[in-house]
């Protein structure tokens, strides 16, 4: 809808979120010298469209303070910041704060509650979903994940990128790479992607880890893609070990899609993207006029073959992908309407009546605990003895038998993350 019309329909209806003040709940605080934090940008997005926000970095507190002090933190910064909102942002790994600690929050506090979830492909079926029990709505990049959330009787909104025209915007470059892509080339089967092209002689030139080029800062990426003249862009997720553990039990990840970041920061530099297949892609850009898909080896080849080969067209596409960027998916833009919506849910939805049950099974259970055993075993290597016995002392709340199990691999993980740092 244009920007205008949909600021005139909803005149009077915009002022939802300004009078509300927020706490972000981030797993921890990150280098932007050494990864491009877009979780940290999102953060900002959000605390910008509300009267106020602050954010609490529970894996940092956890760390060095222990579990109990970071719970007693949260709930004394909603009271004293009169704090309306808590928005819960965690990664596939956070079971650190518990389903019984946001539920004490809500009924106890009296704060509204959302999830804001950038990985649900990944984690809806091993954690945000019983996180989400207790929870009044969640906003999720996964969107099929909206409609697995609205059967747990959790209003949910789809929240596919957040980018800004001041961090990704045209720059008139001579376009003198033939194909590009950026990214970590360790993962999946990507490296195996661009052995195969360049047997075929295809003039393909790579950034990030595992790269020749190596990493590139956020403020880089403008350039590179406008050097372009084929961006690509891969779907398949990571493999599960080490690092993905907590998906070890939900082996059919492996074949999941991913909707990625990236067509947006390409269509917003007006640069042409050529992406894996990803089944939501086509919510966001029209495939063949937008953008294009490719679903194997030998297809990607063809693709680029093709477009290679067809520079009207897809200098066509990649203005239609930025004309859309720019007018409806731009950060300033998309957001504030995103956050209006969830605003009104939030104050004037008619909740069905919750169950007092949670519920958890034996997959939910074991990662639990494992990551408790492995943030026990990082705050001992820390010398932090008091929070590492406390840690230790949530590690029974399911019985013995799984206890065994599950510290024996929180041990094992912990040790083969030590490897991989000193590697």
């Amino acid at each position: 809808m244009n920007t205008a019309l949909w600021k005139t329909k909803n005149r009077g209806k915009l002022n939802l979120c300004k009078s509300k003040h927020i706490l972000v709940l981030n797993d921890c605080k990150l280098d932007n010298s050494k990864v491009n934090d877009f979780a940290g940008f999102n953060t900002q997005m959000l605390i910008k469209n509300f009267d106020s926000g602050h954010i609490i970095y529970f894996i940092d507190l956890i760390r060095e303070k222990g579990i109990k002090y970071t719970e007693t933190q949260i709930v004394n910064t909603i009271r004293e910041k009169n704090i309306s909102i808590v928005f819960f942002a965690p990664n596939g790994s956070n079971y650190e704060l518990s389903i019984e600690f946001f539920k004490r929050l809500r009924d106890k506090s009296k704060v509204k509650t959302a999830l804001w979830v950038l990985d649900d492909e990944l984690i809806f079926d091993v954690l945000t979903k019983y996180y989400a029990q207790v929870f009044d709505a969640a906003v999720t990049c996964d969107y099929y994940a909206t409609f697995a959330y609205q059967k747990l009787n959790i209003p949910a909104l789809y929240f596919f990128s957040n980018f800004s025209k001041k961090d990704f915007y045209p720059i008139n470059m001579d376009k003198d790479i033939d194909v590009s892509f950026v990214g970590d080339c360790t993962k999946v089967d990507r490296m195996k992607y661009i052995t195969y092209l360049k047997t075929k002689d295809i003039k393909i030139v790579t950034y990030g880890n595992g790269s020749k080029n190596g990493f590139v800062s956020k403020r880089d990426l403008p350039k590179i893609f406008s050097r372009s003249k084929i961006n690509l862009n891969f779907t398949k997720i990571d493999k599960v070990e080490p690092f993905a553990w907590f998906l070890e039990d939900n082996t059919l990840t492996n074949i999941i899609r991913q909707n990625k970041g990236r067509p947006m920061e390409l269509a917003l530099t007006n640069s042409f993207c050529l992406s894996e297949y990803s089944p939501s892609l086509d919510v966001t850009f029209t495939i063949g006029k937008d953008v294009d898909m490719f679903y194997n080896k030998e297809d990607l080849y063809e693709k680029i073959l093709f477009y290679l080969g067809h520079d009207a067209l897809r200098v066509e596409m990649a203005n239609n992908a930025y004309k859309k960027a720019v007018t409806l998916y731009e950060a300033d833009i998309f957001m504030p309407g995103l956050l209006e919506k969830l605003c009104g849910i939030l104050d004037n939805h008619l909740y069905l009546k919750r169950e007092q049950i949670i519920y958890k099974d034996s997959i939910f259970k074991k990662n639990h605990l494992i990551r408790l055993t492995t943030m026990m075993v990082f705050q001992l290597s820390k010398f932090k003895f008091r929070p590492a016995f406390e840690t230790f002392s949530n590690l029974f709340q399911y019985g013995f038998g799984i206890f065994c199990i599950s510290f024996c691999k929180g041990i094992k993980l912990s040790l083969v993350k030590a490897f991989y740092r000193k590697m």
